[in-house]
């Protein structure tokens, strides 16, 4: 019995200290925009006009800025988390600005491949209720509870294989359609992943009023 409780004891230490990894007070200082991680968010922001504008034209050079551009701001969704990580720059602003840029700019992005290329219209839809849901959610913790959440893996996966589908159908690559799929597998499984934290969030926190 003893055992049992010391075991329970260490699962919910260990669950304590995910949550704390995950969840921050929202506190935002003009310093943090000076952070490389939160300057990484923006800069992904600033390229976005690049990204649209290259897409309206149909020329190899082009086409070749547009690719390297999009390449770029991929690479500054791998580095801004790792960095603020390494360098102990993790701040609420970080983990608002990131999934912001996250969705703004993919969400610009799959509109434009919509208009531009062949995206189906109802995958750009599907991107862009789900994201436009998440935000919602996330504003609402701050404003009920001034708290704020990273993304989690089924957050980050899904970013990833969007930007992968919607690049493939930029460039008109073969076989875009498989990683189409797998975008919207992985972003239906991740709105169900924040919808249940947003409830049991919600359910705790209107259990202690």
């Amino acid at each position: 019995m003893v055992m049992q409780r010391q075991k329970l004891s260490k699962n919910k230490l260990g669950e304590n200290k995910n949550m704390a990894v995950r969840w921050m007070r929202v506190s935002v200082s003009p310093r943090d925009f000076l952070y490389i991680s939160n300057i990484l968010s923006l800069s992904r922001i600033a390229l976005l006009p690049i990204i649209i504008f290259g897409l309206t034209k149909d020329t190899n050079a082009h086409r070749i800025l547009t690719i390297t551009v999009m390449v770029i701001a991929m690479l500054t969704d791998s580095f801004d988390g790792f960095l603020a990580r390494r360098l102990n720059q993790v701040t609420a602003l970080g983990k608002i600005l990131d999934p912001i840029a996250d969705k703004f700019c993919i969400g610009s992005v799959a509109v434009a491949v919509t208009i531009l290329r062949d995206f189906p219209w109802w995958a750009m839809g599907f991107i862009i209720i789900r994201d436009l849901g998440i935000i919602i959610c996330g504003f609402t913790m701050v404003e009920r509870w001034t708290v704020i959440t990273s993304s989690n893996i089924w957050g980050k996966s899904t970013s990833l294989f969007q930007s992968i589908s919607i690049f493939a159908y930029a460039f008109g690559l073969p076989y875009k359609t498989y990683p189409l799929v797998v975008a919207l597998v992985f972003t239906a499984i991740s709105a169900i992943s924040y919808a249940i934290e947003f409830y049991h969030l919600t359910n705790a926190k209107n259990k202690k009023v």
